[in-house]
């Protein structure tokens, strides 16, 4: 019963100290000092997104998104579903409108475990909080084309058990080492990485 077991103690440690920047640090992009980013925390824009966590055969999966080219943020990469905060909404409102608007799953069919620790993109702006939560069984999934180009559905052993990988890229100028996990045959790296690292840390610490 590995996806019941795993949301009960979910459940548990949730409420406990969550291992934060600890974990963001391990895929945190570390930029040169001279490398001019175009934002800064104090004007950072509210953004959330959502870890769904589904069972499977009994096995825990979790979505992706490989965003379109037409999108404004974040063209043709790996995220989890989400954006930013619209209105007099919450930022759980957001993360449950995004997750319906972009891959179609009823946002009241979605339980809530919590949200981990909030994380500031420089590159962007965006202040993202996540939220963790899960769906009694596998949804229908409907993909909005404009903002999805692909949906990975990802067993959660391959994230637990995936090693960091490194690769070079040149962002803003500047060129970077950056650390990312190989999930589903795609680089995952960057914010998404970053959260992906927290939650990782929080189950095997279960």
């Amino acid at each position: 019963m590995e996806f019941e077991n795993l949301i009960f103690h979910l459940k548990q440690r949730m409420n406990n100290a969550l291992p934060g920047e600890d974990s963001h640090k391990k895929m945190k992009v570390n930029f040169s000092n001279n490398t001019k980013l175009p934002f800064s925390k104090n004007k950072a824009k509210p953004a959330a997104v959502l870890i769904l966590l589904y069972p499977n055969n009994d096995k825990t999966y979790f979505y992706l998104t490989k965003r379109a080219d037409t999108v404004k943020y974040h063209k043709g990469q790996i995220s989890l579903p989400g954006g930013s905060k619209e209105n007099n909404e919450t930022l759980l409102d957001t993360a449950l409108r995004e997750t319906q608007e972009e891959i179609g799953i009823d946002k009241n069919e979605i339980s809530i475990l919590g949200k981990i620790t909030p994380l500031f993109i420089p590159v962007t702006g965006f202040m993202i909080t996540p939220f963790v939560s899960y769906i009694s069984k596998k949804p229908k999934t409907i993909l909005d084309e404009i903002e999805v180009a692909e949906l990975l559905s990802v067993n959660i052993r391959d994230l637990l058990n995936n090693d960091i990988l490194i690769m070079d890229r040149e962002i803003n100028g500047s060129s970077v080492s950056i650390p990312y996990f190989s999930l589903n045959n795609h680089q995952v790296w960057g914010a998404t990485s970053m959260v992906l690292s927290e939650l990782k840390d929080i189950i095997q610490l279960v």
